[in-house]
């Protein structure tokens, strides 16, 4: 009986040790895992009859010791609403297209090519291995159809046989010979040396690549029509147009059958984008972002432009709306679905064209009010769309489009089941007044555990862009994981200031021109003050947080006031004259928004930086950069972080993510993002006094027990009684009769009635002990017994702890890890955090005994008193709070894990 109890034991602390408490958490919170890991769907197309969609599916998964994201193909019939996985592997797919039949699937992959062949020129990046891939739609293996040097930037089927494809020219001469060399020398914007961007025909069995243009530019986008004879493509005229937008790219109507390109809207400001063929090929859509700058499209409103291919002319689309097209459009064969923008939630209409006149009438059906996305068949019939609101996690959906109606809607994926029983709490739609005494639109996320009446902290949180928009949607990232701040306990505010999209072109022009921050600023302050006035939000407990646009109002804002007090800045710039030329986009943006270069105006540049104000900051501040940021020099971040420390007015921490560009994309990064915004807000926001200890190992048993003691969980699995015999059982050991287990707290108790203990712990060794308690014990069980009982000495005590090796109940064990000195004063400094009484002790007799009959615990648990050669007690052996390397065992065990075990018989004499 005794065996079983044990093994039940064992199986316990089994369970306790592998039980992941802090990373799952408890049923109903949310954790980092929920927001670094979550599922997404996307890439989503139609069959042309509507009757099939093809999607993928994306999750994160552990590839060779890394997390990594993988989208997988994934094919569902509209008909039944079954769907099935098509591709499976370590490799992601995109761009998934159906043949014009419908009996076979195109996308575009890295994954090997059968028998080992690589997929084109390597060492250049994920684009240089992408290559497009066939598959049945009723099963069977997938083939790969292209081998291009360069890999593939997009395509489009022709006919159920024909690819056309966009693709880079094979490498020149030039470029072998420097590869050979392995000259990796980069010539910025080298024009002559660029290889063109063109079109190819591609036969899908056998792969054959036939040129279909020869021009010397760089396409840079095309669309195919439906019955495969005319694409309209983008080459661009000049490498540095994203930098400076001075020569824009050229819009042509490419012949697929000759090659002849048309070259379109000549002497006009159009630069077609998101270009859509009607279903019958007799013209085509596309939006033109207008801006009235005569240059800069940095802050545009979407116009959309219908163009018919027989007579050759185009007109903007009249859409009766100022604020443009938001979230995209659907051509169809007499007019358009168009998701209109419109501040925080999109207006969805259908427009139906009578010549170039269009009529414009609102979407109806289920979910229409939230549409977030859509996808329509060639037929016009089928439609897929996607459905979120601030407290909904987004799915999507199947639906029939009848007229301006969509009906029999039916859920298509089951993403992220976990969140369905997880808190959301409440998000609203509040507007206040901003500058120029214009109303001001939000998103307010109240705490999860929000109460009438009080007054919590507030995270300030705007957007990027600044030409972005926070919506109603449910959007949780490792850039502004939101309802992690929630269940935190703060109110979590998005503006959308000044600047932003969404709200038509006067108000997303409002900032340019040498106006940036004068706007948007006042219109943060006036919407925090707001909430103050509401009696909701708590005017000492203040914080700001921002990535990219949203990081640079941070600084700024930083600068301003001292009633921050806590700061996260993200990718942000604080000094404008070093951006301009740094800056992918430079001059676009910044000639823009402060109406002038550098090089015209330097003071002006000068007057804008933050940087030459972090003098006034107090606000304790993060910063954040990735190593190879081309849309925040990483330099900024650095400039931030030096000035805050060699100020020493504000607490400044930087941390770097190598490698990583403007957005984070390794999963290590992004959890680590979290965390360390998560715990410096808890250190100046909410003030909890709870530290995290980088000492503890994910996954360890101390790391279980510690979230065990926060459930105030512990007890139920330590309440196996082994023995409650009082008198400690000896046997033989190296020559002496041993006490088989520590003395334990119920035979102790024997001795001292007043010495607390509970019945599930009663079977622990009794801890906290003199040496005057433990010798006064053996005397009193001497004289109990009639029999010799003692402590042993210093030079018994080692020789048991030597023989007994160091897989016990020590610090090691808790920790998952051997831990070096300065990782055991951390580790020690938690377990005096925990509750209880000693709280890393177990029953005595679990784990292996040594020798024959087994002498449990000399390994670990508590330290047990020893008589010293001066008759002075000492300390010998691992105990549960401290290591068992010698070299770490600096200190003696806490008072708390202090005991002892008996000795029968009496001392050996030296003579």
């Amino acid at each position: 009986m005794r065996d079983i109890q044990i093994s039940m034991v064992i199986c316990a602390l089994a369970l306790l040790a592998s039980t992941p408490f802090l990373n799952a958490g408890e049923s109903g919170e949310w954790t980092i895992d929920d927001i670094v890991t979550a599922e997404s769907a996307g890439s989503w197309t139609l069959s042309r009859d509507g009757t099939m969609a093809a999607w993928t599916k994306t999750t994160i998964e552990k590839i060779d010791g890394e997390e990594k994201r993988i989208s997988r193909l994934w094919l569902t019939r509209l008909t039944t609403n079954e769907s099935v996985q098509l591709t499976r592997g370590d490799d992601s797919v995109r761009s998934p297209q159906f043949s014009i039949d419908g009996t076979r699937l195109a996308f575009i992959t890295p994954r090997k090519r059968p028998g080992g062949g690589d997929n084109g020129e390597k060492g250049g990046g994920d684009e240089a291995k992408s290559q497009i891939w066939v598959i049945p739609v009723d099963g069977g293996e997938a083939w790969p159809v292209t081998k291009l040097d360069r890999g593939a930037k997009s395509y489009a089927w022709a006919d159920d046989e024909t690819l056309i494809v966009l693709a880079q020219e094979s490498p020149t001469l030039w470029e072998k010979q420097r590869k050979k060399k392995k000259d990796t020398s980069i010539v910025v914007e080298d024009a002559r040396r660029e290889p063109p961007v063109r079109l190819f025909r591609i036969a899908i069995k056998g792969g054959k690549a036939t040129r279909i243009t020869s021009n010397l530019d760089w396409i840079s986008s095309m669309t195919v029509s439906p019955d495969g004879k005319h694409a309209v493509i983008s080459a661009q005229q000049s490498l540095s147009y994203q930098f400076d937008e001075k020569i824009p790219p050229h819009t042509r109507l490419v012949d697929l059958e000759t090659g002849e390109a048309k070259r379109l809207y000549e002497g006009t400001r159009l630069v077609p984008g998101r270009v859509q063929w009607t279903p019958d090929s007799a013209g085509f859509y596309f939006i033109n972002r207008y801006s009235s700058h005569p240059i800069y499209r940095s802050a545009t409103i979407s116009e959309l432009y219908y163009h018919d291919l027989e007579s050759g002319s185009h007109a903007k689309v009249d859409l009766a709306w100022e604020r443009g097209v938001g979230g995209g459009y659907q051509a169809l064969s007499d007019g358009a679905i168009v998701l209109l923008a419109n501040g925080v939630r999109y207006q969805s209409v259908r427009l139906k064209r009578d010549g170039n006149t269009w009529t414009r009438v609102n979407l109806t059906g289920e979910h229409v009010p939230n549409l977030d996305s859509i996808t329509v068949s060639h037929s016009g019939t089928g439609v897929v769309y996607r459905h979120t609101t601030g407290t909904t996690p987004p799915q999507f959906f199947s639906a029939k489009l009848e007229d301006a109606q969509l009906v029999d809607s039916r859920q298509i994926t089951e993403l992220n089941p976990d969140f369905a029983d997880k808190p959301k709490g409440n998000v609203t739609v509040i507007s206040w007044t901003g500058a120029n005494d214009e109303e001001i639109d939000g998103i307010l996320h109240y705490p999860l555990d929000y109460e009438k009446g009080k007054r919590y902290p507030l995270l300030l949180n705007p957007h990027g862009g600044p030409a972005g928009t926070s919506r109603d949607v449910w959007s949780h990232s490792w850039a502004s994981p939101r309802i992690l701040w929630r269940q935190a306990g703060a109110f979590v505010l998005e503006p959308n200031y000044h600047g932003s999209a969404g709200y038509g072109l006067a108000f997303v022009e409002s900032i340019g021109q040498g106006k940036y921050y004068e706007l948007e600023t006042p219109d943060l302050i006036n919407g925090v003050d707001y909430l103050i006035t509401m009696g909701i939000v708590d005017p000492d407990r203040l914080g700001i947080v921002g990535w990219s646009n949203g990081g640079i109002l941070a600084a700024e804002l930083i600068t301003r006031s001292t009633r921050w007090k806590v700061a996260s800045v993200g990718a942000a710039d604080v000094e404008w004259i070093s951006d301009w030329a740094n800056v992918d986009f430079g001059a676009s943006f910044d000639n823009y928004y402060f109406g002038a270069s550098p090089l015209e105006d330097p003071d002006l540049y000068i007057r804008k930086s933050p940087f030459f104000r972090l003098g006034e900051v107090t606000t304790p501040t993060i910063i954040f950069t990735g190593t190879e940021d081309r849309n925040v020099p990483p330099h900024q971040s650095w400039s931030l972080f030096r000035a805050l420390q060699q100020l020493e007015k504000a607490p400044a921490r930087l941390v770097l993510f190598p490698g990583e560009p403007h957005g984070l994309r390794k999963i290590a990064h992004q959890r680590r993002k979290i965390e360390e915004d998560m715990a410096w807000f808890d250190e100046y926001l909410f003030k909890s006094g709870e530290e995290t200890n980088d000492a503890i190992k994910d996954g360890s048993p101390l790391e279980a027990l510690i979230a065990l003691k926060k459930a105030s969980k512990i007890g139920s699995w330590y309440g196996i009684q082994i023995s409650d015999t009082l008198i400690p059982e000896v046997v033989e050991h190296d020559d002496l009769l041993v006490g088989r287990f520590e003395v334990t707290r119920f035979q102790f108790r024997a001795y001292d009635p007043m010495y607390g203990v509970t019945p599930d712990k009663g079977n622990f060794p009794v801890s906290g002990i003199t040496f005057a308690k433990a010798q006064s014990y053996v005397k009193w069980l001497s004289e109990k017994t009639g029999e010799t009982y003692r402590l042993p000495t210093r030079e018994e005590a080692e020789q048991f702890s030597k023989s007994a090796g160091t897989g016990g109940n020590t610090l090691d064990h808790w920790a998952g890890y051997t831990p070096n000195p300065e990782d055991v004063e951390k580790l020690i400094a938690s377990i005096g955090n925990m509750v209880g009484d000693a709280p890393l002790l177990r029953e005595v007799g679990v784990g292996n005994g040594s020798g024959d009959p087994a002498v449990y615990d000399l390994d670990g648990n508590v330290a047990e008193w020893a008589i010293d050669e001066d008759d002075t007690g000492v300390l010998v052996g691992p105990s549960a709070d401290r290591s068992s390397n010698q070299h770490n065992r600096n200190t003696e065990a806490g008072r708390a894990y202090r005991g002892f075990r008996v000795i029968k018989g009496a001392m050996a004499r030296q003579e």
